[in-house]
């Protein structure tokens, strides 16, 4: 028997949801399938990590290093934490879920306020990481302790940073001692259980669990399952150091480091094909526990480079894609690391995967990341170890703190600025900009804050002066952008360590310091422009309406966008009519989209952040594109005040398309392997585009021809107008059905009813 979907009367493509897509895709295994039924009903963050937390900070009040304290925190919450081998599990390693009562909710919150008083909160965008799973998985973690000996032993105690490094040390200590502790609790809980158990065969499984736990507790693993095993733990560790839930951590490039493993065991004719489905299947569903159905993400990649440029693709990539379609779940989300080598049957498969309606897999163009990656001091044996640190954004494995989407500017507001004279068209005062940009006040340079109210002299009346002023306004919220990211980086350096973390990232335990002070080999940071498409229509309506044919004036536009619109239908009529639109190929149209995001990257890149890397500019909308939308005025290019903005470098929403070919050549005028902060082409095509193998024929080229001319990454929505209406009007029939929104997954369902509106309103393509 397949497996089921749990909620949804029928797929998004209109496919039997019960039907595997993928050929010789086997159904899950009873177990497995009660692990899932057990996830789904069970799944909740882990609310009481605030109350181990609380506990061990009161107990080290007045200790004089925050790293120590912190360490001792994380070593008290796997000493305390409640534990647990589920009966259908041979994954080990179980995220607590809270459904707290009254009195512990307050002791919770409490608890949450104690923590805050002592600022253990973030200051920046944390985790969106895949820890460095190879060096761990071939090392082992007493290794990795002894490298901790290593570095103290390798001090000088009369060079002035010694102390600060002899504090990380004994922080990153006293945090992998207390999780190989953690290990060892579920070694004895499963030896426990196996004492107990009255089947026979439950009784060997557990023991098998126990005796893999005693061992990577502090050997490296000698097969699959211990590989698989240490790598969850990794995992499932890190989340709870971090928060109440899987805070955007994940499995990482799964297919590379497990290979050698799963090749060892073919080769030695030891390979359980069924026990490796059923653990990849876990390790799937197990990525769920974190949380219910939310608006968030875990990511794992297949597919790539190797270090040495050759084709990464191997058995297990094909097993992920295959566990994917076996499992169908929410997390994690797969991504295909494409490149120009890349086997063709690999990625036919994967565009088949698209069938089963749960909008798995993306793309990502390798070839472009890795080029920006080391055109800023990245290592090509480490770029191609890229990942999409959650939605788009980039981290390199094991080796980056990447930072992401920090902070998110709204450039359809800079133009909305720029044609009021640096003024709020409705407020008629500049004193809000800098929120209403998207940047937080807090800790802004003086200079800068001054430098709003004299930014333009007077509204200005051509489109060159528009232009002009736009550009000003631009660099201006591109330098609070940059002011407020070195201060936050401060900020986090100060009062939020990671210890166990740090022990996992490539470069901190080499340097000693904590990965939130520079530790890590690269630090990025990774300022998004939202809404760009409505900034570069709005300019195109302008230049067209007002410059090339006389119809109308700026007063006019200005007018109209205080009126929202309204007694202004006749310009509004005319700028979606009668202009033309970015995403169809328009000769000036495209060099202005390549001029306004080529120079949101000319103020971003250059700048070194406050931990020494690079900034990486990106066109990321995640689900802030709805709330700035709500929170913007009307806007030039006819938008009205309230509605969501453009999600990311492509058309804005309602244009119609000439056509996929059109829209890639017209966002393809900007070099984007300079969006390293991520960029989302989010694509919606016809709900039956590929039931027909002519169909994956069809889209397979037609990635090939996007990623030639270097788009950087390409997501589909293939859900049909009529079944999100009906999940409009039948939610609880519908839970699991998945859009593609910022950059990943979303349940449409928990989409706010406008940004439902927004993916519907979509234009629908064809092949």
């Amino acid at each position: 028997m397949a497996v089921t979907t749990t909620v949804a009367r029928k797929s998004p493509s209109g496919t039997d949801p019960d039907a595997p897509v993928l050929l010789g895709t086997a159904p899950l295994s009873e177990r497995s399938r009660r692990l899932r039924e057990d996830v789904l009903n069970d799944a909740a963050q882990f609310a009481e990590q605030a109350l181990h937390f609380a506990a061990s900070f009161r107990q080290t009040e007045g200790e004089p290093s925050r790293e120590v304290r912190v360490a001792k925190a994380v070593a008290h919450l796997f000493a305390e934490m409640p534990i647990r081998i589920r009966e259908s599990e041979i994954l080990a390693g179980w995220h607590p879920n809270s459904h707290p009562d009254e009195q512990e909710a307050k002791a919770i919150e409490e608890a949450q306020r104690y923590l805050g008083r002592q600022h253990w909160r973030s200051y920046v965008s944390e985790g969106h990481m895949a820890p460095d799973y190879p060096t761990v998985l071939h090392l082992g973690l007493d290794a990795v302790l002894q490298r901790i000996s290593d570095g103290v032993a390798g001090l000088d105690p009369t060079r002035p940073d010694t102390p600060e490094k002899e504090a990380f040390y004994q922080a990153s200590r006293i945090a992998l001692e207390g999780f190989q502790s953690f290990i060892l609790r579920y070694a004895r809980l499963a030896q426990e259980m196996s004492e107990q158990a009255e089947d026979i065969a439950r009784a060997e499984e557990l023991k098998e669990i126990s005796g893999a736990c005693s061992r990577i507790a502090h050997a490296p693993p000698r097969n699959l399952r211990e590989a698989i095993q240490l790598s969850w733990f990794m995992f499932l560790g890190l989340a709870l150091e971090n928060g109440v839930s899987h805070h955007c951590f994940g499995p990482g490039r799964i297919d590379q480091y497990l290979c050698r493993f799963y090749q060892a065991e073919r080769e030695a004719g030891t390979l359980d094909e069924e026990l490796l489905d059923d653990l990849l299947a876990q390790l799937f569903i197990k990525c769920n526990e974190f949380s219910g159905p939310s608006m968030s993400a875990v990511i794992l990649v297949i597919g790539g480079r190797k270090s040495d440029g050759s084709d990464g693709t191997n058995e297990l990539s094909y097993k992920i894609l295959e566990t994917a379609d076996r499992v169908r779940m929410y997390f994690p989300g797969v991504d295909i690391s494409w490149h120009q080598d890349m086997d063709p049957e690999f990625v036919g498969r994967a565009v088949t995967l698209l069938r089963n309606g749960k909008g798995q897999p993306s793309f990502f163009n390798s070839d472009v990341i890795v080029k920006g990656l080391v055109r800023h001091g990245v290592a090509y044996e480490h770029a191609v170890d890229h990942l999409p640190s959650t939605c788009t954004e980039t981290s390199v494995m094991g080796r980056s703190n990447p930072c992401v989407a920090w902070p998110y500017v709204n450039i359809a507001s800079c133009l909305v600025y720029a044609l009021f004279g640096g003024r709020h068209p409705i407020k008629g005062t500049c004193e809000e900009f800098a929120a209403e940009v998207g940047i937080r006040p807090d800790y802004l340079p003086q200079s800068w804050v001054e430098a709003t109210e004299g930014l333009l002299d007077g509204d200005p009346h051509t489109y060159p002066e528009l232009k002009a002023a736009f550009m000003a306004v631009l660099k201006h919220a591109a330098d609070g952008a940059i002011a407020q990211c070195q201060a936050d980086l401060y900020l986090e350096s100060v009062h939020r360590p990671f210890p166990l973390l740090s022990c996992f990232i490539e470069g901190c335990l080499e340097r000693g310091l904590n990965i939130t002070k520079g530790g890590a080999l690269y630090s990025f940071i990774q300022p998004e422009a939202v809404g760009i498409s409505n900034a570069v229509d709005g300019l195109v309506a302008i230049r067209t309406l007002v410059q090339d044919e006389g119809r109308y004036t700026l007063d006019d536009f200005r007018e109209a966008i205080r009126d929202d619109f309204e007694g202004h239908e006749d310009l509004q009529k005319a700028i979606r009519r009668d202009c033309p639109k970015h995403g169809n190929d328009v000769g000036w149209v495209n060099d202005l989209f390549g001029e306004v995001a080529g120079g949101w990257c000319d103020l971003i890149e250059g700048n070194t952040n406050y931990l020494g890397g690079p900034f990486l500019p990106g066109f990321l909308g995640w689900t802030v594109w709805i709330r700035y939308g709500e929170m913007t005025p009307a806007t030039p290019d006819g938008r009205k005040a309230g509605e969501p903005l453009a999600n990311s470098i492509m058309n804005c929403t309602g244009v119609q398309l000439k056509g996929f070919p059109a829209l890639v050549l017209s966002t393809t005028k900007l070099d984007q392997s300079r969006g390293l902060g991520g960029i989302v082409f989010n694509v919606r095509f016809q709900a039956d585009v590929v039931e027909e193998n002519k169909g994956v024929e069809g889209l397979k080229g037609l990635i090939a021809a996007a990623f030639d001319l270097g788009a950087f990454q390409l997501q589909f929505n293939l859900a049909s107008t009529e079944v999100m209406r009906a999940a409009q009007e039948s939610p609880e029939e519908y839970a699991d059905l998945f859009v593609r929104i910022g950059g990943y997954l979303v349940p449409f369902t928990l989409l706010p009813p406008k940004a439902q509106e927004e993916v519907i309103a979509r234009t629908e393509l064809g092949l």
